[in-house]
């Protein structure tokens, strides 16, 4: 009776570690609407930043009606990650949809519907995940002053040997 006094105990414990460790980066699952042209099934995307109300106005007024309040949508700059440039595409998120915030990650399911064909436009199911904390992809701006400053040396130095 010991040993399985033990092994339950254990296995509580590995439950509530677990249960611990998925509340700390939650799945959030909605819908998004994209381009066509941008929807590659089961590619991740990040989240690069919020577009500005004044330039997701100006974009969903492009899409005539298709947009019923613009208000209620949200509209984020994201780079597919797709290994091979990895382009740069506008997602739109209606306010009762998935959150998404910089630096965030989705992936982009299979399940797709045309919500305007003349348009190109398509709602897609995503999961996103909540960027940790210190994402490494994060860039610091100290680092490109240090390589601006050692370009600047190097051109003194090079001044010095013409002069």
């Amino acid at each position: 009776m010991k040993k399985g006094a033990v092994a339950a105990t254990a296995l509580a414990v590995g439950t509530g570690a677990t249960a611990g460790s998925a509340t700390a980066q939650e799945n959030d699952e909605g819908e998004v609407v994209i381009s066509g042209r941008d929807y590659y099934p089961n590619v991740e995307f990040r989240v690069l930043s919020e577009v500005t109300t004044a330039t997701r106005d100006e974009i969903l007024e492009d899409y005539e009606d298709e947009f019923d309040d613009i208000g209620d949508w949200e509209a984020y700059a994201v780079r597919l990650e797709l290994g091979t440039g990895e382009p740069i595409a506008t997602v739109f998120v209606d306010e009762d949809e998935v959150e998404l915030s910089p630096g965030d990650s989705a992936m982009m399911t299979e399940t797709a519907a045309v919500r305007n064909a003349e348009l190109n436009l398509l709602e897609v199911d995503v999961t996103a995940e909540e960027a940790p904390e210190n994402d490494d992809n994060d860039i610091e701006p100290e680092d490109d002053d240090d390589e601006n400053d050692e370009e600047d040396e190097e051109d003194d130095e090079n001044d010095e040997v013409i002069s």
